[in-house]
């Protein structure tokens, strides 16, 4: 059986895909990045990032990556408006609702963070927003990254390994004075 969602497309030709799943709405991003490369996104309802992937175009096309994915979840959607996907988190210094995902203004492909970082359009504070989905993603796929003890711990219990890494994060970005979107 088919999912069905919606879709649509930007001026600056982002490309948007609204579907729900078994665990909510899905919110998929494409946004073109330099001449062959396309940032796909996943975002939850709230826009936290649950997972991001560069991916290189090779002589494709970004629609062809679409319909690809699209194909491959059995997604049949519907032409939309496109709406951006705000991100409801709060800037921690002034508590407005306006920070910006610092990949989605970035046109070069190698100046994507890793880490998801927002800029207030607001007071032009600096914050990051981390979802634990993301952060096991994140783990799991440069596991070769951390040592054995560290992936047993993990595998014992993931969520407590995942605390962890968060303080660690917590205490990186504060030295950088990147503050956590409230």
């Amino acid at each position: 059986m088919s999912i069905h969602g919606s879709i649509a497309e930007s001026p600056e030709h982002k490309i948007k895909l609204e579907y729900e799943t078994e665990e909510g709405l899905m919110l998929v991003l494409w946004e073109p990045k330099g001449n062959n490369y396309s940032l796909q996104t996943s975002f939850d309802r709230n826009g936290g990032i649950l997972d991001q992937k560069l991916m290189k175009l090779d002589g494709h096309d970004q629609k062809e990556i679409v319909e690809a994915y699209m194909e491959s979840n059995d997604i049949q959607p519907n032409e939309s408006v496109y709406e951006s996907i705000e991100f409801k988190g709060k800037c921690p210094e002034c508590g407005k609702q306006s920070l910006v995902r610092y990949a989605s203004v970035e046109r070069d492909a190698s100046k994507i963070p890793i880490m998801p970082i927002y800029t207030c359009s607001g007071c032009g504070t600096k914050a990051y927003h981390i979802t634990d989905a993301y952060l096991k993603k994140l783990v799991k796929s440069n596991s070769s990254l951390f040592e054995n003890i560290d992936l047993k711990e993990m595998a014992e219990d993931e969520q407590k390994f995942i605390n962890e890494i968060k303080a660690y994060i917590v205490r990186v970005f504060a030295s950088k004075h990147i503050l956590k979107a409230q």
